[in-house]
């Protein structure tokens, strides 16, 4: 499975289908009393001290042939301000766990082995979001992907300072374990506008990469501990009441390869996880309706 088919909504092909699909569901969030006006709650970045302006993220379970990509990748970000980078390996027993010792000479590089043994990439995003250690800003980096740049990590610090957002979510590339490009291409989510992205986002079915979190407020809300739709739950949550920050520019690159683990997802669990996105939507409209009475 090459992510094309479940990438059709951001296909530039159909964007006019999607404006017309975007229309009605906006007209349904206004009659049920869902919708969100584009009002938002500053975000004062003055919470906390944080000895680190940022930590990349990097939950880890069973990824020996991608993940020293993925360190090497983090580790030279270029940047004006303190960063490190967080490794929560979720007990590899493949080898990941030598090949991450590798760069243990690296005093950026902190690298977690959890105590618990139920933990899902969510759980693990805790685990790291949580170490004191952690810096202001957390930056998702998954095992088997890169960013497009060393600027990456200073372009994310950067929009949330300019765009004054809780969350940033930016623009990725499809490719392959070659780093050539393959259908659809450049995921963008055009769709997320500022007018109207926080409510088109709950008929949508993701909301980018790379994704970042101002970590105090991470650290309240806290990570669905699940291994699909955490982030989507997040941006739900987040968009609630605070803008979410947006970057056009190609800033990660999303490998697709046969190790994958939604590279080949049978019916059943397709069908499962499009069932967690529902009722994620499902408790968030019945928040947002809260919201709303208690606003007018």
């Amino acid at each position: 499975m090459s992510g094309e088919k479940q990438f059709d909504y951001v296909d530039p092909r159909n964007r006019a289908v999607q404006i017309e699909m975007e229309d009605a569901c906006t007209d349904h969030l206004k009659k049920t009393g869902v919708w969100l006006k584009p009002e938002f709650k500053p975000v004062s970045f003055n919470q906390q001290e944080f000895e680190f302006e940022a930590s990349v993220i990097i939950p880890v379970r069973n990824r020996v042939n991608t993940i020293k990509d993925a360190v090497k990748s983090a580790l030279s970000q270029k940047t004006n301000f303190p960063f490190n980078v967080i490794i929560i390996d979720n007990h590899s027993t493949d080898g990941t766990s030598d090949a991450i010792e590798e760069f243990k000479m690296d005093h950026r590089l902190i690298h977690i082995i959890p105590e618990r043994l139920n933990l899902g990439i969510g759980g693990c995003w805790n685990e790291g979001v949580h170490h004191p250690q952690c810096g202001k800003f957390a930056v998702q980096l998954d095992s088997d992907d890169i960013y497009s740049s060393p600027q990456t990590l200073q372009t994310i610090v950067d929009a949330f300072y300019d765009q004054n957002c809780a969350m940033v979510v930016g623009t990725y590339r499809m490719t392959n374990f070659a780093l050539e490009e393959i259908p659809p291409g450049i995921i963008d989510h055009r769709e997320w506008t500022p007018e109207n992205g926080r409510n088109n986002a709950l008929r949508i079915n993701g909301l980018g990469a790379p994704r970042a979190f101002y970590t105090p407020m991470l650290r309240e809300i806290k990570v669905p501990n699940t291994s699909y739709g955490e982030d989507y739950a997040l941006g739900l949550n987040f968009s609630r009441e605070y803008q979410i920050g947006r970057i056009y520019d190609v800033l990660y690159l999303c490998r697709r390869w046969e190790g994958n683990s939604d590279a080949a997802l049978d019916v059943q669990k397709l069908n499962a996880n499009n069932l967690y996105k529902d009722k994620i939507r499902t408790i968030e409209m019945a928040a947002r309706k809260r919201l709303n009475q208690q606003q007018n």
